[in-house]
């Protein structure tokens, strides 16, 4: 089961973080348009701001499922790599379980404040973009990341129980 739940994360990771590349690609572009109309003709872009903070958010939560599924965040083991296996093992599920209960949490409240924004029918002041696709998006996203954890607290209980080995 955790094989098919790995392989699903990984995939539906993957094309977020390809969407996350192709907003970003996007922004720079837009960016690049911008600086050049602002100091050549002196006639800047009024939704560059507006574009930048809709698809930073999109960005960040679209990529980091990719990051955590691939146990690429940084990190710094001076401490736990002279520690045993079985006890570096034990972080790992404790640093894992407080990291799910968080996400759960953090999730959560993203739902619920893209239900308000929705509710309240908000939109960005220039391009009138209504806020509650976007963080709906996040929300939905951040479940990849929550998965992700999941598989690691699954790996981490494992390696504990000694079936399976440290990468």
């Amino acid at each position: 089961m955790t094989g098919l739940l790995d392989r699903l994360n990984g995939r539906a990771s993957v094309w977020l973080a390809r969407i996350a590349a192709f907003i970003l690609s996007l922004l720079a572009v837009a960016t690049f348009a911008d600086v050049v109309a602002r100091y050549f003709f002196n006639r800047p872009f009024t939704f560059t701001v507006e574009m930048t903070e809709l698809a930073m958010g999109l960005i960040v939560y679209l990529g980091v499922g990719l990051v955590t599924h691939n146990n690429s965040h940084i990190t710094v083991d001076v401490v736990t790599l002279r520690l045993e296996e079985r006890t570096r093992a034990l972080f790992s599920l404790l640093t894992n379980l407080l990291a799910f209960a968080f996400l759960a949490v953090m999730i959560w409240q993203l739902f619920l404040r893209a239900q308000f924004l929705l509710a309240k029918a908000d939109t960005t002041p220039i391009w009138r973009i209504p806020y509650w696709p976007i963080a709906f998006v996040m929300a939905s996203a951040s479940v990849l990341l929550l998965t992700g954890v999941l598989l690691h607290l699954i790996g981490a209980f494992q390696q504990l129980a000694g079936k399976q080995k440290r990468p």
